[in-house]
């Protein structure tokens, strides 16, 4: 089975019916649904999303993916303490040329791990990472 992990982006752009990539946000997650495809994310992406919705949309947009979230849609993996060291030493080492956050070396590591290929998000640090993005 193929596996896809999402970033905050694209969780942020599915929320925000305003957003400039929603309507392409929904297409791609009714694709990714229609395929039966793994979807993963991480608990630093979910707190990277809680964080970006309650700040600047609010409570009720955060709620709305606190529901979706107990819904077991989506595969949660953890960063454990060796993950940690290993987006450590990925900011280290990339981060002198590049603007990549921390939560973003986490899902690079976590990525990289179980052998993803491919992530839905809007940022396009993950490209310079070498990842196909949605």
């Amino acid at each position: 089975m193929t596996n896809i992990f999402i970033d905050t982006g694209a969780f942020v752009a599915l929320l925000r019916q305003g957003d400039k990539d929603h309507q392409q946000a929904r297409e791609v997650l009714l694709k990714i649904e229609a395929q039966k495809i793994r979807t993963i994310l991480t608990d630093y992406v979910i707190d990277e999303t809680y964080t970006a919705l309650l700040s600047k949309e609010g409570y009720r947009l955060a709620m709305e993916f606190d529901r979706n979230l107990t819904l077991g849609k989506w595969s949660i993996e953890r960063i454990t303490e060796q993950r940690f060291v290993k987006a450590q030493e990925v900011l280290r080492r990339y981060n002198r040329d590049k603007k990549w956050s921390f939560t973003d070396c986490t899902s690079y590591v976590v990525m990289k791990e179980l052998k993803i290929k491919t992530v839905f998000t809007f940022d396009r640090n993950f490209e310079q990472m070498g990842f196909k993005t949605l």
